[in-house]
């Protein structure tokens, strides 16, 4: 795995095409900010009215690290203690699935392989994976920000523990719990000539490739139920 040199260069594109991991439009910026290569005010200095989105970005940085640094207890408990009953089925056989990028689901294969190579996930996929190990598996978060720190260059405690349970619904100004990515709209939405999915599974459209593991529908269902249970149980004991 080797470190890309950060490029500011399609800046101007980022917001139009950050979504379409094909595009690789990021800046492959977050390795360089996690050990310090750049400073943030030199980033900060180079943008204009324009890059509004991409300050979005590094805000959502300084945010996480705001939030690890006034609540420590995220490093191993939800944000939001309403989730904490949340019953995780936690299958190990389907989590490693989806560690491998054997799902079935093309685009959240695509990323865990291009993670599991590279070292890297684009933005977008991150999320996809993310939300259908926590939503789709019902897998604990805690699972795959673990898996995540193993093999993320740009690895950083704020930002992954974050974003992941963002992705779980149980961390602060997260997706709701019913915000369940559609992993087929998301590749037909962001990869519709399938570039992206083609370039990471080689096998893809072939009998080599994998069934899906599980339903969307009924996962999406089940998932729904179970945090319905979950925050309904809170509040009878709240």
């Amino acid at each position: 795995m080797k470190v890309r040199p950060y490029d500011l260069s399609r800046i101007d594109l980022y917001a139009s095409l950050r979504d379409y991991p094909s595009e690789d439009i990021t800046t492959h910026l977050s390795p360089h900010l996690r050990f310090g290569t750049v400073s943030i005010r030199e980033l900060i200095a180079q943008l204009g009215p324009s890059h509004d989105i991409f300050l979005g970005e590094l805000i959502w940085r300084e945010f996480f690290m705001q939030i690890l640094h006034h609540f420590p207890e995220v490093v191993t408990r939800n944000f939001n203690p309403r989730y904490n009953a949340l019953e995780w089925r936690n299958n190990e056989k389907e989590f490693e699935r989806w560690c491998s990028g054997e799902t079935g689901f093309p685009l959240v294969d695509a990323g865990m392989r291009q993670l599991n190579m590279t070292g890297f996930m684009h933005n977008r996929v991150r999320m996809v994976t993310a939300g259908f190990l926590c939503k789709h598996l019902l897998v604990d978060w805690r699972w795959g920000e673990a898996y995540f720190a193993q093999k993320l260059l740009d690895y950083e405690l704020s930002s992954n523990n974050g974003n992941w349970q963002w992705a779980a619904g149980t961390g602060c100004d997260a997706a709701p719990y019913f915000r369940v990515f559609n992993p087929w709209l998301q590749a037909e939405k962001y990869d519709s000539a399938g570039n992206y999915i083609k370039q990471w599974i080689p096998e893809y459209g072939t009998s080599r490739y994998p069934e899906p593991v599980v339903n969307h529908r009924r996962a999406r269902q089940r998932a729904l139920d179970t945090y319905k249970k979950a925050i309904q149980g809170e509040i009878r004991e709240g």
